[in-house]
């Protein structure tokens, strides 16, 4: 027989103590008779073995389905980034420009999106199987969402690899009878935009002999784009003042950059110019006839999302049926389709290393060719030009997602204390990616040479009897001449799917007594098997357009794992948990993990827990077989403004000045500079698993009833870190050594691609190739505070009033690799990442039988810019921020109703130098301003 009252009395006792001081009930729970005493027996995250207490010796945030509402998110991604542990580069929806996208994945600790390990009611869900392993949280319907529950310490030895940082476990719901029906809704105040709605259905039954959960979601978000908000108008850079007469003369003002990919002509020395639109002649480069400033560059920003759409439906069912008395089958299922784009400026004639793009000589209308018409009296030379297609509308990336996952099992007891877990759970994810609006490398150079256009039936037919004329303004290109330019509707397919066996049996040891009570254990086997396969589109796969070459990729892997787990109660006060986990791979090898903790109650309001782990991740498919890859990362130009800048050294100067760079202001650039990167695929097996020590040591403080203080240390080493270091790093590395000896110079070339060079020509940063492998070492550390007070209230009106309190202050987060030294990042923010030292969050409640007020308060720390520092630009800081957000609900009868405001100030993302997409970094960020949400439920 189950107790329900018992389950439901579990969860609100852990609802309270949250994250300071207790752990949390699975979805399993199961009572044994002793006697005539039923004993409810439940699983905590981050331990197989049940038992009828729910303490912990590992730091839990708990988190329910109304904290989630109260929060306004549209999916469970949006409410997890904003919580005080995670950090770093949050992938979602306003995610537009980077791998990966359309998927929702969060960070905590800032260790990145695959050493934070996702369980689904305490079970596996597969990962981005072609990409970096990490789950896709989207694909978790949130109206089926009863509570999540993050562990904020390493749990490799109870769940195998990934679980480095921590774990976050979204628990369903299971529990339901009768029907829920709700409704969703929210827009930015200022004109509706980023709108989003959806609905779902939870129906469920429940009986003395088991029950069954299922719902059915629908979810829509739509797009907005950067021209949408006047901060992101623009791509602003910082360029030097030079005019004496200005009031801002000699200080770094904000201008619209943009990019050099707009009708730029290089000739063969270097020199660029324009064909001016306005008289057809050609000029230098961003500078009128007089030698003039002027802006030649294309504002790429106002097309770009800066929400993107997705559309999702969704499906989920829990049941579970005791056929004989104390064991149970139980089933999950989860499908979720999602539809999902970004947009990004149109394509470019890009000057793609190793494919000759010139325009020849031949072309009549070359203005530096056989019929040259420039005033510089240059002729016969072939030119490159980077030209926008604008008539293109911009390329868009569409992605048709189909996630599944089933899960089939039995449990129970043999005994009174011996119970059995048996489950099978497969899933399989399948994306096709349509990319569209890029442009055939191969047709560009047919259309431009005369000769091989007229060679081409096709071509000479879309240019008609006049040619196609590169050089002429946006909007001249023609429909025919896109219809042949353009290779519409690229299809990659990527394909994963996930095998995993688990047999578990746990109890306890009755023969080992510590007086206080037995020895509680858990011991099991797993056999996990993941495969994945990438098929990239024809053009993608021969690079011939310019996203760059995609190979295919097929892979797989198998592991099989052993874990033993101990709960010792030495004393009344004082419980030690022992666990340890040996995984042998096909791929990479086997690895032994181990875990202790302590929990000691050292008075009766004040007790210490801590505890030391080993962890790992092993390689995932992409990285066992990865390939030649490239990367075009936005560099810092070291000797830019080298006699401004604060963060270079005296050696830095003299290879700067050594390299030919002037030592004045001549020195700007004006605009962000992209480098490539190639990563070169290590040896085939070379690749280790990474490895990590965690060190956790807290106290939990109750010193009045229903009040609960807990501060938490945490320190994370992870070795054997797989990746490449950062260019900048590398760069810095190199030009910080005396006469560019470091080891760090080799791994830039010139721009022939092949000998090793200086890290600049003419101010331009250089490439550089490296090969990816086990070449670095990630630690951080830091504190967790958590305070919770729930008190009577007589108001009139409340009764009861919930004030809740989370920081976390992050010390250092450095990253080491052997040709750049170690690295402090706390506190900075770079391209898509922010590491705050501080981010807290705050909240008060006041409710009554029927209805309830909140107010919250999210902060983020300042961050420096990692880049630039305030010397040679104008904004080297992300400012701090505060974020208020007002909430409320109320029921009457069966039907409820909620409403709030985000972001209630309307604050603005704060800007920063180096941010990578919409001069901020939308993932840490509230981009949409001001919001407002609503909600209806109707229970039948």
């Amino acid at each position: 027989m189950y107790s329900n009252s018992k389950i439901a009395k579990a969860v609100r006792l852990a609802m309270f103590a949250g994250a300071a001081t207790t752990a949390t009930i699975s979805t399993s729970a199961f009572s044994a008779e002793t006697g005539a005493e039923e004993v409810e027996r439940i699983e905590v995250t981050g331990s197989r073995i049940k038992r009828s207490e729910f303490e912990s010796a590992s730091p839990i945030s708990v988190f329910d389905a109304d904290q989630i509402k109260a929060s306004g998110v549209a999916s469970v991604d949006e409410f997890l980034k904003d919580i005080p542990s995670f950090s770093g580069f949050q992938m979602g929806a306003s995610t537009n420009n980077g791998s990966d996208t359309g998927q929702k994945k969060v960070d905590l600790r800032g260790l990145e999106f695959n050493r934070t390990l996702v369980l689904i009611n305490g079970r596996r869900q597969i990962g981005d199987v072609n990409g970096d392993g990490a789950v896709d949280i989207g694909a978790v319907p949130i109206g089926m969402v009863k509570r999540i529950e993050v562990l904020r310490d390493g749990a490799s030895t109870i769940y195998g690899a990934d679980a480095i940082a921590g774990v976050v476990n979204i628990i369903l719901k299971d529990d339901v009878e009768g029907i829920e029906m709700s409704v969703n809704w929210g827009a930015g105040t200022e004109d509706g935009q980023a709108e989003n709605v959806g609905f779902s259905i939870v129906a469920g039954t429940a009986s003395d002999k088991g029950s069954f959960t299922m719902g059915i979601e629908y979810s829509q978000q739509s797009e907005m784009k950067q021209d949408e908000k006047d901060w992101a108008l623009e791509t602003l850079y910082p360029i030097l003042d030079r005019d004496p007469t200005s009031s801002t003369f000699n200080t770094f003002q904000p201008q619209n950059s943009a990019s050099s990919n707009s009708r730029k002509i290089t000739l063969a020395n270097g020199d660029t110019y324009i064909v001016d639109e306005a008289t057809g002649r050609t000029r230098p480069f961003g500078k009128d006839f007089d030698g003039n400033r002027v802006d030649d560059t294309y504002n790429y920003a106002p097309v770009n999302a800066l929400v993107t759409p997705n559309e999702r439906f969704q499906f989920a069912a829990n049941g579970k049926y005791e056929y004989i008395d104390d064991h149970e089958l139980y089933m999950e299922t989860l499908y979720t389709r999602r539809t999902s784009h970004q947009r990004l400026a149109p394509d470019a004639s890009f000057n793609t290393p190793g494919i000759d793009q010139k325009i020849p000589a031949s072309n009549p209308h070359n203005p530096f060719g056989d019929t040259p018409n420039n005033d510089e009296g240059i002729s016969g030379e072939a030119v490159t030009l980077n030209r926008r297609f604008t008539e293109s509308g911009g390329r868009i990336y569409e992605q048709a997602a189909d996630t599944f996952r089933m899960v089939l099992g039995g449990q129970g007891y043999l005994n009174d204390t011996l119970g059995y877990d048996i489950s099978f759970t497969y899933a399989e994810n399948e994306t096709i990616e349509e990319t569209k609006n890029l442009h055939r490398i191969d047709r560009w150079n047919i259309m431009v040479d005369p000769a091989k256009c007229a060679a081409n039936d096709a071509c000479t037919t879309a240019v008609g009897a006049d040619g196609f004329n590169p050089f002429a303004p946006y909007g001249s290109i023609t429909d025919d001449e896109l219809g042949f330019l353009m290779a519409n509707s690229l299809k990659n397919l990527s394909w994963g799917r996930m095998m995993l066996f688990q047999a578990g049996l746990n109890g306890e040891a009755e023969s080992i007594d510590f007086g206080s009570g037995a020895l509680g254990w858990a011991a099991g086997f797993e056999h996990r098997f993941e495969e994945g396969r990438f098929s990239p589109d024809e053009f993608m796969a021969e690079g011939l357009t310019t996203s760059g070459a995609s190979p295919a990729q097929k892979g797989s892997f198998t592991v099989d794992e052993l874990y033993v787990e101990m709960n010792m109660p030495v004393t009344n006060d004082l419980t030690v948990d022992a666990s340890l986990r040996y995984s042998d791979y096909d791929t990479v090898g086997d690895t032994t993990n181990f875990k202790i903790g302590v929990d000691y109650q050292v008075l009766d309001w004040a007790k210490v827990r801590g505890g030391f782990s080993t962890g790992f991740r092993a390689p995932n498919i992409t990285e066992i077989n990865q390939v030649e890859a490239a990367d075009n990362p936005v560099v810092e130009n070291w000797c830019e403004f080298m006699d401004r800048r604060t963060d270079i050294t005296d050696t830095m100067r003299t290879n700067c000045l050594a390299l030919g760079v002037p030592s004045n202001d001549d020195s700007e650039l004006g605009f962000a500079y992209q480098s490539s990167v190639t990563e070169k695929a290590p040896a085939k097996g070379s690749l280790k698993p990474e490895e990590s020590e965690s060190f956790t040591i807290g106290m939990v403080l109750t010193p009045i009833e229903n009040l609960s203080i807990s501060f938490d240390y945490w320190d994370i080493t992870v070795d054997n870190l797989i990746g490449v270091p950062r260019y900048n790093d590398l760069s810095h590395s190199c030009l910080d050594s005396t006469n560019l000896s470091s080891p760090a110079c080799s791994v830039f070339r010139d721009w022939d691609g092949e000998a090793s060079g200086p890290i600049i020509f003419d101010l331009y940063p250089a490439d550089a190739v490296l090969t990816y492998g086990n070449l670095g070492e990630l630690s951080t550390n830091g504190l967790d505070i958590d305070v919770q007070y729930t008190m009577d209230v007589d108001f009139g009106f409340g009764n009861q009033l919930d004030f809740r309190w989370s920081a976390t202050n992050t010390f250092t987060r450095e990253e080491t690799f052997g040709l750049t030294g170690t690295n402090e990042t706390v506190g900075t923010a770079s391209g898509f990442a922010v590491y705050p030292e501080l981010k807290m969050n705050a909240s008060a409640n006041l409710s009554a039988d029927d209805w309830n007020i909140q107010w919250a308060m999210r902060y983020i720390g300042e961050t420096d810019d990692a880049a630039r520092p305030a010397s040679i630009t104008d904004d080297a800081v992300a400012e701090d921020i505060i974020y208020h957000d007002l909430s409320g609900s109320y029921t009457f009868g069966t039907v409820s109703f909620a409403v709030g405001l985000s972001n209630l100030t309307d604050e603005d993302a704060p800007r920063f130098h180096s941010a990578f997409n919409a001069n901020t970094e939308p993932g840490t960020y509230d981009v949409i301003g001001r919001r407002i949400f609503g909600t209806v439920n109707v229970k039948f």
